[in-house]
């Protein structure tokens, strides 16, 4: 098992099975989306009223942030994006081009806020690509730690 952050009340990043930035590739691979957050395959309204957040397997179209959201909850009932989300997210961010030398924000409260901005400025840019987004998702994951 591998852990890379540890603050209180978010869970540490930690490889599971099948990876959340795996997931959440698949996700923008299938469709990637700017200036929304996502949209999936359930039928009506009450249908997503009724059964809570999309399964991954559920979403059409992601931003990157929402496809991170959705990979790390797996479509759980109770969905906490600091406490599930938060740890990939930041990961994310540490490897965007440029942030390597800047220290990562708090995870909680404005500091996680301030990620998730940035992100989606990233992923919103105009001549942001899918690409680009799949090739950071890949990058992220080829940087988790091990061991």
């Amino acid at each position: 098992m591998a852990v890379c952050l540890a603050e209180p009340g978010v869970r540490p990043l930690v490889r599971p099975q099948r990876s959340v930035l795996a997931v959440a590739r698949g996700i923008v691979q299938r469709g990637w989306m700017q200036h929304g957050w996502c949209t999936d395959s359930r039928p009506s309204r009450l249908a997503r009223l009724l059964s809570g957040p999309p399964q991954p397997d559920e979403v059409e179209q992601a931003c990157l942030v929402a496809a991170l959201t959705v990979a790390a909850h797996r479509g759980g009932r109770l969905v906490n994006v600091e406490r599930d989300a938060m740890p990939w997210i930041a990961h994310v961010w540490r490897c965007l081009p440029g942030t390597g030398e800047r220290a990562a924000p708090a995870l909680r409260g404005p500091g996680g806020a301030a990620l998730i901005r940035e992100l989606t400025s990233w992923n919103d840019a105009p001549h942001r690509s899918r690409d680009e987004v799949v090739a950071l998702l890949e990058r992220a994951e080829r940087r988790v730690p091990v061991g």
